[in-house]
């Protein structure tokens, strides 16, 4: 009788790990069940010519305080957190600044020392605007394409591979025309993106 395993019974310890499994991954598929919201034209437009520049250090640093101010809004719980932060930071200039502890944190006024990263404020209202602007039920999906993005302009301004890949992929660049060093691709990458944006200006015109 105590042998109850080889009938292919499971005992209660057995069972709760098993649901427990289970209801773990249902937690994983309630996450990729996130159906992204397209942003705007207007507000991809105005983070590509702010992120997307010929100079390589100072576009990283634009991506990765970007991506570090998406991820905080991620982090917020509900509607309400969300309204407060934009009512807190949505009217002015984003500055994140180190600690000396190495904690990065969002700053008021323009720090003296440690700045890492800066978002103007023409650009964080508009953002702010946008987000404001979803509808409830859409604010997750929105932020998860913003952060999408934002992880994306990072990731091809610090691997040259994916940089070469994207140039070929989505510029229909030559291959004999992405040789360099990943500086050179990156001011490559911000010319195109401007001329790009020039020629959308043209035909709206």
């Amino acid at each position: 009788m105590g042998d109850s395993d080889e009938t292919g019974e499971t005992s209660g310890g057995e069972e709760e790990e098993l649901l427990d499994g289970l209801d773990g991954d249902e937690g994983d598929l309630e996450l990729l069940d996130i159906e992204e919201v397209p942003l705007s034209g207007e507000l991809e437009s105005g983070l590509e010519a702010f992120v997307l520049i010929e100079d390589w250090e100072l576009a990283t640093s634009r991506a990765e305080t970007l991506d570090v101010m998406v991820d905080g809004l991620r982090e917020l719980e509900d509607d309400a957190a969300i309204e407060e932060w934009v009512a807190q930071y949505g009217d002015r200039d984003f500055h994140l600044a180190q600690e000396r502890d190495g904690r990065l944190v969002v700053s008021d006024v323009f720090p003296v020392s440690g700045v890492v990263g800066f978002i103007p404020r023409s650009i964080v209202r508009m953002l702010s605007t946008e987000l404001l602007l979803q509808d409830e039920d859409d604010r997750e999906g929105w932020l998860e394409s913003l952060s999408a993005l934002s992880s994306e302009w990072l990731a091809l301004l610090s691997d040259e591979e994916k940089m070469v890949g994207h140039l070929i992929r989505a510029h229909e660049l030559p291959v004999n025309e992405t040789t360099g060093d990943l500086g050179d691709l990156v001011g490559q990458h911000a010319t195109l993106h401007a001329v790009g944006a020039d020629d959308e200006d043209d035909d709206e015109g």
